[in-house]
């Protein structure tokens, strides 16, 4: 091992060594946090003596659990509306983690800084990860919308006036985007509050 080597260990050993342990959260304070459906994947605390934050990773969001000297707050940035999650790393500060995300109620860029760098590697790989399943998820919900709006806006070629095919009916059409609206549902693309949103927006059309 080399002086520079040496050096970052020590600074890591040293930052890691002032975090006090009560700023952790205890798994039970974790499993309230956590909806249906959704699984702890990870976790990791700031390297500082006071007012540290801890980055909870599961299978939907990544949740930034502010834990201060007198209240805590909890923010929460799911994967559906991220754009991307980026890792810096340098000697003196530790890994810094950077969350954009595009949509949701913490639309924004968050920064959470002094991370220890070896831990902040194994968070990152794992949210790396959730992020590549996501866009996946993502780009299949794209499709499902891009369909459900062509399906809507189509407009049949004329006909010969003998024709005996029947007409779709209106309410024949807005059944068969239920079922699609529910297959995104269940599929974890949507969550329970955006699939009663557009429920109710499709039962109104009848």
């Amino acid at each position: 091992m080399g002086i520079f080597d040496k050096v970052t260990e020590k600074i890591q050993q040293t930052k890691t060594d002032i975090r006090p342990k009560f700023l952790s959260v205890s798994e039970e304070e974790l499993k309230k946090l956590l909806i249906q459906g959704e699984s702890l994947v990870s976790t990791i605390t700031q390297a500082v003596a006071t007012s540290a934050k801890t980055l909870i990773l599961t299978n939907l969001r990544i949740i930034v659990y502010d834990h201060g000297m007198l209240t805590s707050s909890f923010k929460d940035y799911y994967f559906r509306d991220m754009r991307d999650a980026r890792l810096d790393m340098t000697v003196l500060s530790g890994g810094t983690i950077t969350i954009n995300a595009d949509k949701g109620n913490n639309a924004g860029t968050v920064t959470i800084t002094d991370l220890p760098l070896q831990e902040s590697k194994l968070f990152y790989s794992h949210l790396q990860e959730i992020e590549r399943d996501w866009w996946e998820k993502k780009r299949a919900l794209e499709l499902e919308e891009k369909r459900a709006v062509a399906g809507g806006t189509n407009i049949s070629m004329a006909s010969p006036q003998n024709s005996s095919t029947p007409a779709t009916l209106p309410g024949d059409d807005i059944e068969s985007k239920l079922q699609k609206l529910k297959g995104l549902f269940d599929k974890g693309l949507i969550d329970e509050s955006e699939y009663k949103e557009r429920k109710i927006k499709l039962l109104e059309q009848l």
